[in-house]
């Protein structure tokens, strides 16, 4: 984590009301539907070539992704920042095989996981890379992006007024993006739980499979989604702590014992705060096109 105090800035207070400062949020990853790819070896190749070798490869199908706030809007006491609901933060994605790119449990989180866990956006603090800025360049990925407002389908998808930059969703709001895929090849996301210090939502270490004997898959795959904490920050009282999303300031350090400065699954680390379940924060569903 770094003691650079204006990386912890990138969510705060201002007169009275909630603000969460996304500027630029999608700025230069996003095609405005929330799914270009930055890999310039993506999955898209498939437009040009893919008559010539679709029924050699098995075909590239594209999936229309569904991440829904389905959490209450009473969660936590009305004194909370959010006024009791649980907010969900734009994000980034990748296409991808092999295992998670975003993070392994255990390690530390890059700097464009850190900014999206602390803060919110997938395009990282103010002259540092974000999430879908690494994605590309991670380890068996295929194609990555941002999705965001332009990729919301449901309103409330502003929960705070007018905020400059890409604001989270509410609960009943979503955020709706195709991705292109081949047999054999996973996606994975990851986007900020707010209120938190440092909590984000992804699948686990293998990401989430898009084909199953050959066929995509289809419908509500919420069971393979979990809550994550970063590691980065101190964990404070998501209704009260000063320091947590979206009232965001600076945080005294990393996470203290023994998994400072690593991700672990939440359930893992005994801060005895109160959460949700990641299902009943988010549904994440798959529609094969």
């Amino acid at each position: 984590m770094s003691d650079n105090s204006t990386r912890r800035n990138v969510i705060r207070i201002s007169g009275g009301t909630a603000a969460l400062a996304l500027a630029g949020c999608l700025g230069g990853g996003d095609d405005g539907n929330g799914n270009e790819s930055q890999n310039g070896n993506e999955s898209q190749n498939g437009d040009e070539n893919g008559d010539e070798n679709g029924d050699e490869m098995g075909g590239t199908t594209t999936f229309t992704v569904r991440i829904e706030n389905v959490a209450p809007m009473d969660f936590y006491a009305s004194e909370a920042a959010t006024g009791g609901a649980i907010w969900v933060t734009p994000g980034a994605y990748a296409v991808h095989t092999g295992s998670n790119p975003i993070f392994a449990q255990g390690e530390p989180a890059s700097i464009g996981l850190e900014a999206l866990a602390e803060a919110g956006p997938p395009t990282g603090f103010e002259g540092e890379d974000g999430l879908v800025d690494e994605l590309p360049d991670a380890d068996g990925v295929v194609s990555a992006g941002a999705y965001g407002p332009p990729a919301t389908v449901a309103d409330p998808n502003d929960p705070m007024g007018e905020v400059p930059g890409a604001p989270p969703i509410a609960p009943e709001g979503a955020f709706e993006f195709e991705v292109e895929a081949e047999p054999g090849q996973r996606f994975s996301f990851a986007s900020m739980y707010v209120p938190s210090n440092d909590v984000f939502i992804s699948p686990g270490s293998e990401g989430l499979e898009l084909y199953e004997d050959g066929e995509p898959v289809s419908g509500d795959l919420s069971d393979d989604i979990a809550l994550w904490d970063a590691g980065t920050e101190l964990n404070g009282d998501p209704v009260s702590d000063p320091t947590a999303a979206p009232r965001q300031g600076n945080n005294g350090g990393a996470m203290a014992g023994a998994r400072e400065g690593v991700v672990y699954p939440l359930e893992m680390v005994d801060d005895a705060f109160a959460y949700a379940d990641a299902s009943d924060v988010i549904e994440v569903s798959l529609e094969p096109q």
